[in-house]
């Protein structure tokens, strides 16, 4: 695996497991037998690391959730995103619960690569909705991932099980509601 791809696959799991702030990159790039200095070869600095990081992390998630939703459709997706494994894997999940409020206060070139990616995202999910504009379709998609994200993202704080698992039921149950009310 070339070494540039094997940083940002290390520091997106590092990043979703300990935040931006959290990796100092002499750490990071010390856990994959290369040293600091040899960082600089490939980025220009941190920030340039975590949108490229984020966005693969962001790829992987599309990618699981787009098998979902094509095999058995929202329900699956549904299933995936707010599932307990979800919750429980930052490491290896979606980016958006546990990095979003921390893109906000990235650079302007970080949030760029990041709107951008979200709004492919918003896109490949819209394309499996029956809306008849562009619109309408990103209307719903933005709703259905607030709610998604901002769902794991609670269901992760709290310390209470029984209330975790309650959040992402709900908020499963509601958008499949939504959802089916839409495609009948």
């Amino acid at each position: 695996m070339e070494i540039h791809q094997r940083i940002v696959e290390s520091a997106s799991r590092e990043f979703r497991t300990h935040g931006f702030k959290g990796v100092g990159i002499a750490k990071l790039m010390g856990t994959l037998d290369l040293t600091h200095g040899g960082f600089y070869a490939h980025f220009a600095d941190k920030e340039e690391l975590v949108a490229e990081s984020f966005v693969f992390a962001l790829n992987q998630s599309l990618d699981a959730m787009l098998v979902a939703l094509e095999a058995e459709g929202f329900p699956a997706m549904l299933d995936f995103y707010l599932s307990e494994k979800h919750r429980d894997q930052p490491t290896l999940g979606c980016p958006l619960p546990t990095l979003s409020a921390e893109v906000a206060r990235c650079s302007l070139s970080t949030r760029k690569a990041f709107t951008e990616k979200l709004s492919e995202v918003f896109d490949a999910i819209g394309e499996h909705l029956p809306e008849t504009t562009y619109s309408q379709k990103q209307a719903k998609v933005s709703f259905m991932f607030a709610a998604m994200v901002g769902a794991v993202s609670l269901a992760r704080a709290t310390g209470d099980s029984r209330l975790s698992k309650a959040i992402l039921e709900s908020t499963r149950e509601y958008l499949l509601n939504l959802v089916k009310e839409e495609l009948n």
